[in-house]
């Protein structure tokens, strides 16, 4: 982009321009013109790296509490998820998410992350197939011994990985092709001696996120048969507590 017409601008113009755009002000006009100039090939060079490199192709699922996740496509033809936070998103909280999950792809239960935009606010990751939701609802609202299984590994990894998800929303399961992985990590915390004594167990994922689990299972009026495996993993005190014998 030409900038030249900032050569014809009054000092007052300029130093208008810089408070805007909230950058140093120099008392000489050639000093102001350098520092803005400065700004503007910094943001060009930003949005050729990060805002260009994805196009957005469709919505992938319902509007969430913090945002939209999209399908994206690089100029390179390859295919990602791509989670937008709204602008109050704290950049903070957006890396500890993206940490978090990273923690979680490394045993192989959550799609890697490929990139991370604390100014854009997103998180681009590995694209899967379908919910499991999807999945329940051509089973008639069952789940497999086996699908109940692959939710136990999820918590127990989760629970090696020393992360604790915090949310049993059952839409929060996906699948790439035939094995199924954890999502949204927006209420995910370390696992901590701290975390562990407020929580009563060091195994919050198998112990809590199970039980959640099967609580909204029988909320929605599943087939008792599809909780039967995780059921065998809940204490006898919480059978009694939620009604689940």
């Amino acid at each position: 982009m030409d900038y030249k017409y900032l050569h014809n601008l009054s000092y007052t113009d300029l130093k208008k321009i810089a408070e805007g755009m909230e950058i140093e002000i120099d008392k000489r006009k050639d000093g102001l013109i350098n520092n803005i100039l400065v700004c503007f090939r910094k943001y060009e060079e930003y949005r050729k790296e990060k805002i260009d490199k994805y196009k957005k192709i469709k919505q992938i699922g319902n509007e969430g509490k913090e945002g939209v996740t999209y399908l994206v496509k690089t100029s390179e033809g390859k295919q990602y998820a791509m989670k937008t936070f709204r602008k109050t998103k704290s950049s903070s909280k957006l890396r500890l998410e993206a940490e978090l999950q990273k923690k979680a792809a490394e045993l192989q239960v959550s799609p890697k992350v490929i990139e991370i935009d604390t100014v854009s606010k997103y998180i681009v990751m590995e694209k899967l197939d379908k919910h499991l939701y999807d999945v329940m609802k051509e089973q008639e609202g069952n789940l497999t011994e086996d699908q109940q299984k692959d939710l136990i590994h999820i918590f127990k990894s989760l629970d090696e990985a020393k992360v604790f998800h915090g949310d049993s929303n059952i839409l929060n399961y996906m699948y790439k092709k035939n094995k199924l992985y954890i999502i949204d990590f927006g209420m995910a915390k370390h696992i901590d001696s701290k975390l562990k004594k407020k929580l009563g167990t060091d195994t919050p994922n198998f112990s809590l996120m199970n039980l959640g689990f099967i609580l909204k299972l029988k909320e929605l009026e599943c087939p008792e048969k599809a909780y039967t495996y995780l059921l065998t993993f809940v204490t006898d005190t919480d059978k009694v507590k939620y009604g689940l014998k």
